[in-house]
């Protein structure tokens, strides 16, 4: 008796975890920049030339079995030999962020969106113990806060 009530237990609730819909898989791909991620890029690269332009992107999308779903692309670069750390995400074809770390250990990090023909930018440096926050519109700074 307890073996037939173990086997209906096992059969009776087996396809409950079958049909869990919310399983997702995380994936990585590098591929070429599309048409809007690469004007973004090149359009930020024009007013703000410290943000280096690439054609390769390393694409993250969720997948929930049924759909892909774009997460972030990091630009993949060939040469940041003058830098720790240079890494450029978008988010999506309005706004991307970036964090450089050079050699004598500035951190700068940011963002950088789009919106209403404006290019809007946040700059945060920190250099031994001393910060530094910026606000540009257009590649004009509009205001700097020094700590």
């Amino acid at each position: 008796m307890k073996k037939i009530t173990l086997l209906l237990f096992v059969l009776l609730s087996l396809p409950v975890f079958a049909q869990d819909s919310d399983m997702k898989v995380y994936l990585e791909k590098t591929d070429t920049a599309s048409l809007e991620q690469y004007e973004l890029i090149k359009k930020v690269n024009l007013i703000y030339p410290d943000i280096m332009i690439s054609k390769q992107v390393k694409n993250k999308f969720k997948n929930n079995f049924k759909t892909n779903e774009l997460l972030s692309s990091d630009l993949v670069y060939e040469n940041t030999s003058k830098f720790k750390l240079y890494n450029v995400t978008i988010l999506d074809n309005r706004c991307l962020s970036y964090t450089f770390l050079t050699p004598d250990d500035v951190l700068t990090f940011g963002e950088v969106r789009t919106f209403d023909g404006n290019t809007v930018r946040t700059l945060y440096r920190l250099a031994k113990g001393k910060s530094l926050m910026q606000y540009f519109i257009n590649g004009k700074l509009i205001n700097e806060v020094k700590g």
